[in-house]
């Protein structure tokens, strides 16, 4: 009763403060990544289909796996990329307890992810984007070597940009503006397709490639002239 009543009084702070994004957090799920992280329901807007390829970068401890894992069924494949060899481990050890037969994990190194050519329908990230160095070449090299003609990547990160006493649970530094990931992708040859502000502390950005990346690279510059 008195950690019910701690949550309550805090969550009345946050409004009195005006954070508006605490409206966003999943009240019944509260003690658990899944109250801000909405796991499901990313998923759900992705519209994975059974039998697609996804590609999890940066796949941390395993977090969206099964949920990915669930989205594309038995004929589909999720690759779990982590750079780290401790991490490989522990994703491997937490695939095999999942019984998560259709996840293969990936060692990836950090300027190449090591997936299988043309294989990836879904590029999904969370939290790993303000990470990567030289974000416009990386994502261009995932379009002209990984990726499906059709393929989309999704991107998850702490958004640098939230306000109010959520932002006091952000580490700082480790986060990124929504205007900066379209900027560095559109100079991937991507165009911003989809944003998502379901979330109450990250953005979420979508993201297809160009057929002609180079052509829509000019236009942007001459636009900036």
């Amino acid at each position: 009763m008195r950690a019910t009543r701690v949550s309550l009084v805090g969550f009345v702070l946050f409004g009195l403060l005006g954070c508006q994004n605490v409206s966003k957090l999943e009240f019944s799920r509260l003690g658990s990544r899944a109250a801000w992280q909405h796991p499901e329901r990313v998923v759900d807007v992705l519209a994975l289909e059974p039998g697609q390829t996804v590609a999890d970068l940066g796949a941390g401890e395993g977090y969206f796996l099964p949920y990915l894992s669930n989205a594309v069924g038995a004929n589909g494949k999720v690759y779990a990329v982590e750079v780290d060899a401790e991490l490989v481990q522990e994703l491997e050890r937490f695939v095999a307890d999942a019984g998560l037969e259709n996840v293969q994990v990936v060692r990836g190194e950090f300027e190449d992810p090591m997936l299988p050519d043309g294989a990836i329908d879904v590029l999904f990230t969370v939290n790993t984007f303000h990470h990567i160095e030289d974000q416009a070449p990386y994502f261009a090299r995932l379009r002209e070597r990984d990726l499906r003609p059709s393929g989309r990547v999704a991107i998850l990160e702490p958004n640098q940009d939230l306000g109010g006493v959520l932002s006091l649970f952000q580490n700082a530094g480790h986060w990124s503006r929504s205007a900066d990931v379209v900027d560095a992708l559109q100079a991937a040859g991507f165009q911003h397709t989809t944003s998502h502000d379901f979330l109450p502390v990250q953005i979420f950005e979508v993201f297809a490639p160009l057929e002609n990346p180079a052509d829509a690279r000019t236009e942007r510059a001459q636009s900036r002239e």
